[in-house]
């Protein structure tokens, strides 16, 4: 197919999806003739793996949309060296798990706060403080073997390796040091400083790249842009689209740079996001999370589970223990269940995380089968997936961590959650929005996991209601949604500037 073909074709789809706006934007689109193939920039965080799968949906949406789209991926991570993104990272991973407190409060700094330490306007509230205490305290920072480290420092931004400890080096350790006056200001030198170079580095990969429309599947690479197009007449007219993928939205997702939200649910198309109905009409799409095309059609229960290798619905129920992209926290959970759990399929899904995958595979070897009655629970553990879909459809409800992409997949397929734990913060959203809709509950610490679960198998009628209640809320076509909202706004701003092309100089 020719250039113009693609083009054409490209124009069709746009002109489609413009006729539910108004006459005037309808118009505009119309006129619009586009000389190139748009060229859409995904932006997202590699730290866990919801924001880039949602990422990859819509990359796979858009380019069905639109086929001769120029699609490219930036993980936030990779504007930093891989050593120290790495030592980042397992700073962050030490931070919800051994600090949840703190990693509450942290998230419960509004994005006023956030924008008024980096501009320098207030000293940073005890919670950044200690965040960098922690970001700073001596340790490997993610470097391992020599090799690695040889690999890091011919890796991108090399003086990452050399600023990053000198940065710990300049903090004060003792009680002493840190009560002088200057130490606020060096945090908060250090806090701008590391903005600063991160949004100079953004910058660079706009410009590499060049987009026509940028999307974010996490807020701060969103926030950057933002900061771009606010600092920079180059880069103001740049359409930014900001996909949430929690049911709640964080008040750092309130930037001024961001021209489109895309939300989970109506419940969210409000503040923080947009201040007054005509406001949220403007700028906030309900189209639900973005899922992979798997998801758009649910496999049918008994041909899921046939496809497993899973007995058929009548004989024994299905509990799938969800681990997320990281599989965390999967040890604590299992083995009670294994042992507690009465006539049931038990299906564990460790993730990425091999470690933990040989580990609750050695304790399923270690619990029996079945017992002379046939009542244990019959384990079964399984690594990363590409048909999660059809795990889900095979289970009759899931265990899991509260992270937004599971919540959004659970419920896709009509199954209601019960969370065994939470990270907090932004996980928060995701727990009072499963309680408030009757599709799942938090059991925490101190409740009884496995009687949790053995009540929502005893009760099947109970099981059923929650089962129609979670597909009804579900959304199978987020993907399609936010790739519609993306190449809509980028026909309209086209248009609305008088565009015939969709270069922005």
């Amino acid at each position: 197919m020719s250039q113009n073909a693609h083009v054409k074709g490209f124009t069709d789809i746009v002109a489609a999806m413009e006729s539910a706006a108004p006459a005037r934007e309808a118009r505009l689109a119309a006129r619009t003739r586009l000389r190139e193939s748009p060229r859409v920039l995904l932006l997202t965080s590699g730290l866990g793996c919801g924001h880039v799968r949602a990422a990859e949906a819509v990359a796979h949406a858009v380019r069905r949309l639109a086929p001769d789209a120029i699609v490219q991926l930036l993980d936030f991570w990779t504007l930093m060296n891989p050593g120290v993104a790495a030592g980042i990272q397992q700073k962050y991973l030490e931070l919800v798990l051994q600090h949840p407190d703190l990693y509450a409060r942290l998230h419960g700094l509004d994005e006023r706060s956030w924008r008024r330490v980096i501009e320098n306007d207030i000293p940073p509230p005890p919670e950044v403080i200690e965040l960098i205490e922690l970001l700073t305290r001596n340790g490997d920072s993610g470097r391992g073997s020599l090799s690695s480290v040889f690999e890091w420092a011919l890796g991108p931004y090399p003086t990452d390796l050399l600023l990053y400890p000198t940065a710990r080096a300049a903090l004060p350790t003792s009680s002493s040091e840190r009560a002088g006056n200057n130490v606020a200001l060096l945090r908060l030198a250090l806090l701008k400083w590391a903005f600063l170079r991160l949004q100079g580095r953004m910058e660079q990969r706009l410009q590499d790249f060049g987009p026509h429309v940028v999307v974010a599947t996490q807020m701060v690479p969103a926030a950057l842009v933002s900061a771009l197009k606010r600092g920079s007449r180059r880069w103001r007219r740049l359409p930014l689209v900001g996909v949430l993928t929690d049911f709640g939205a964080h008040d750092y997702w309130s930037q001024p740079g961001i021209d489109r939200y895309c939300v989970p649910h109506a419940s969210i198309a409000g503040p923080p996001l947009a201040t007054d109905a005509r406001v949220a009409t403007r700028r906030i799409a309900v189209t639900g999370v973005p899922l992979m095309p798997g998801f758009e059609t649910v496999p049918d229960r008994d041909e899921a589970r046939h496809a497993l290798g899973l007995a058929p619905v009548d004989e024994r129920p299905v509990v799938l223990v969800h681990g997320g992209g990281l599989g965390l926290g999967l040890d604590d959970v299992v083995a009670p269940l294994a042992q507690r759990l009465r006539r049931c399929h038990l299906v564990v899904m460790a993730g990425r995380n091999d470690d933990a995958r040989r580990r609750v595979q050695a304790l399923a070897t270690a619990v029996p089968v079945a017992r002379d009655d046939g009542e244990r629970a019959h384990v079964q553990v399984h690594g990363w997936t590409d048909r999660m879909e059809r795990y889900l459809a095979a289970a009759d409800f899931v265990i899991g961590k509260s992270g937004g992409l599971t919540v959004a997949e659970v419920l896709a397929c009509g199954r209601p959650l019960l969370v065994a734990r939470t990270l907090q913060g932004q996980e928060s959203f995701n727990v009072r929005f499963l309680e408030r809709h009757g599709v799942g509950h938090f059991v925490g610490d101190d409740g009884d996991l496995p009687a949790a679960a053995q009540a929502w198998l005893d009760d099947r009628s109970a099981l059923h209601a929650m089962q129609r209640r979670a597909y009804a809320i579900g959304r199978r076509d987020g993907a399609v949604q936010v790739a519609q909202e993306t190449l809509g706004l980028l026909a309209r701003r086209a248009g609305a500037h008088g565009d015939t092309t969709w270069s922005l100089t």
